[in-house]
């Protein structure tokens, strides 16, 4: 045919190929502790060959009669009415909606409105945080500020019932004290970071720590300056004032709304803070870094194991045919979902112990610590791919001493040279602390030099956006 010419073109081209095994490596490596749960569930159901052990399995509630008491069936009728009550729908306004409503109700800028739904939908069904507030702010838009979430925070522990949106009880407690007008100072100062003080909750014990405390505080320099309860004398009668007033707040003030609806998010990751140094071990998940060590878990709610079930091996032995070829099929199958599961297990732990060796500092001191950590930094340590790092972070949190946090949190884009912004603002706002008694307020690029003695190299500009964020 005239106008086509045909050819035969020979090229070599590399093309990966996942096999079945890797894809579902990857997958399960994907999925957080509730959804790795289900995916084991769904498995062993699947596959007869796979066994669950250790499983946790509730233990079945056992009817007892004695002599003179109400028969076994009359005390199952009972319990059957009582279930009955219990599984009655919750009618009552849940917390989440009776804080929207004051919020909607609220004179709010577009990004004070978006944090305010954030920090609200992260509540419990006591009024607590769920994950660290820092975590809900969207780093994409310049208006949503630590000052601006802070604010919002006051403005929502102020709704009714006073004292939500808070860290834990204490912080409940001091919050309704705050509010109040008939506050005893001992009160205040109590619930101002020395609740430790009411155990026991003795009115002459309670006396003699707050002496102690005010006899080591006074030996400070400058402490009177910051502390002025410093200087009061607190008797017994001020204990048990303050003592009375406390017992009038409300330590769980979300109590009477409905806990219908609430979503837990719960950690997949805890890292504690060990008392001494030990020697480094990411198999045991220990992580030391110079005089400090911490110790990462995986979650205690993953505790069964997964095995091959032992009747179905020895029924391979003996099987023949088709029957054989079936059984043996299965338990490949069950080996590999075993495999991919520890996999996934191996894969978080040291990517997590990786990133509290490399984030020391922020699980040393906290918020305003963390430095530039790429996923591919920890990719290349552990020699896998970027999106395996990706994957491991996905839908999954990490607890620590400072609150529950996602773990892509960790992973931080360097602004200056190997300082994250995070760091920045923590800088930014202790020289404004350190001169806020100066005269002549200081000026942007006077910050800028005072970074740069300080080893970090941030332009005028850059001081100027982030201290207008402050």
């Amino acid at each position: 045919m005239s106008g086509f010419d045909f050819l035969q073109k020979q090229q070599q081209s590399q093309v990966q190929i996942m096999s079945q095994q890797q894809i579902q490596s990857l997958s399960i490596l994907s999925l957080g502790t509730d959804e790795l749960k289900d995916a084991v569930y769904e498995e062993a159901e699947k596959n007869p060959a796979l066994v669950v052990k250790n499983a946790g399995r509730k233990k079945d509630r056992v009817l007892s009669v004695k002599v003179g008491s109400a028969s076994a069936a009359g005390e199952q009728a009972s319990e059957v009415y009582q279930n009955a009550l219990e599984s009655k729908a919750d009618m009552r306004q849940s917390l989440q909606d009776a804080l929207l409503e004051q919020l909607n109700m609220e004179s709010l800028s577009e990004a004070e409105h978006a944090i305010g739904e954030k920090l609200i939908g992260n509540l419990d069904s006591k009024g607590y945080h769920i994950l660290a507030p820092v975590t809900l702010l969207d780093k994409n838009d310049a208006a949503q500020t630590e000052a601006l979430l802070f604010k919002c925070m006051t403005r929502i522990q102020r709704f009714e019932p006073v004292g939500t949106c808070v860290k834990n009880m204490e912080e409940s407690l001091a919050v309704q004290a705050s509010v109040r007008t008939d506050c005893p100072a001992t009160a205040r100062f109590i619930l101002d970071g020395h609740f430790d003080f009411l155990n026991p909750p003795q009115t002459d014990k309670i006396c003699k720590k707050i002496a102690a405390y005010q006899k080591e505080r006074k030996s400070l320099f400058g402490a009177q300056e910051t502390e002025p309860f410093l200087d009061m004398e607190v008797t017994e009668h001020d204990v048990s004032e303050a003592l009375s007033f406390i017992r009038s707040l409300d330590p769980y003030p979300a109590r009477n709304y409905s806990t219908q609806d609430v979503h837990y998010v719960q950690s997949d990751v805890s890292v504690v803070r060990l008392d001494e140094v030990q020697e480094e071990n990411f198999d045991k998940g220990i992580v030391t870094v110079k005089d400090s060590s911490w110790q990462v878990s995986l979650s205690n709610d993953f505790s069964f194991d997964l095995d091959i079930n032992p009747v179905y091996a020895r029924h391979a032995a003996h099987a023949l045919g088709t029957e054989k070829t079936v059984i043996q099929e299965g338990i490949k199958k069950a080996q590999a979902f075993i495999s991919s599961v520890e996999m996934r297990q191996n894969t978080v732990l040291r990517s997590c112990c990786l990133i509290v060796k490399r984030q020391h500092e922020f699980f040393k001191k906290g918020p305003g610590n963390l430095i530039p950590l790429k996923q591919l930094d920890i990719a290349n340590i552990m020699g896998v791919h970027e999106s395996t790092i990706s994957r491991m972070a996905n839908s999954k949190y990490l607890e620590c001493e400072w609150g529950l946090f996602d773990i892509k949190y960790f992973f931080v884009n360097a602004v200056a040279e190997n300082t994250s912004k995070d760091k920045i603002l923590k800088e930014i706002r202790a020289i404004i602390e350190e001169h806020k008694d100066d005269k002549k307020k200081l000026s942007d690029q006077k910050i800028s030099d005072i970074l740069q003695s300080r080893g970090i190299t941030v332009a005028r500009r850059t001081v100027a956006k982030y201290r207008s964020s402050l």
